[in-house]
Order: structure tokens, then C-alpha cells, then sequence
């Protein structure tokens, strides 16, 4: 199975309109079924909420419920991927 790849920020397939989010502030892979997350260099980081704590992140694996917050604003894995279209365009798979 092929990989697709959404960039999350200002400008990309999952547009953020939060001045706090970088143009280009992470993206998301889809590899074999699985999700992983990479920060791109962004000027306020990426951030996991884990035990109801803020952690910063760089990349790796995650699930489709794991929440985060980019810029000022928290979402799902699953909320990003549906604004990239990932579900009707048969990308992911629950």
C-alpha cells in the first residue's frame, strides 16, 4: 500500500487559520494503515496531550484518537485527517 502524506498549517492540505501555527507546521503520513505524526520545524512546536499534560513532539507513530494542539487550539488525529479529506479520498480506514 502506498503512503500519502498531509501537511498541517497555514498554507497545505489541512489549512490551520491560527496566526500561532507555522505555514508549514507538521505533517501527517499514512503508512500501511498506520499514522505517524513529524513536526516540521515549527516555530511553536507540535504538542501531544498525554495523562492530561501538554508534551512536546517531534515525530513518530500515533493513534487516530491521540490529541494534540497546534497553534492555540486542540485536535484529534481523526479531526485533521477529516479536514485533509484522508476519509473520503480512502486513505484511512478505521
Amino acid at each position: 500500500m502506498a503512503s500519502r502524506t498531509y501537511i498541517i498549517g497555514r498554507e497545505g492540505h489541512i489549512r490551520i487559520d491560527d496566526p500561532a501555527v507555522s505555514k508549514r507546521h507538521a505533517e501527517i503520513e499514512i503508512i500501511d494503515g498506520e499514522v505517524y505524526l513529524r513536526d516540521l520545524d515549527s516555530t511553536n512546536g507540535t504538542f501531544l496531550i498525554k495523562n492530561k499534560r501538554l508534551v512536546a513532539f517531534k515525530e513518530g507513530y500515533v493513534q487516530l484518537n491521540q490529541l494534540l494542539v497546534l497553534g492555540n487550539r486542540q485536535y484529534s488525529i481523526k479531526d485533521l485527517l477529516e479536514l485533509g479529506g484522508a476519509y473520503a479520498d480512502g486513505s484511512v480506514s478505521e
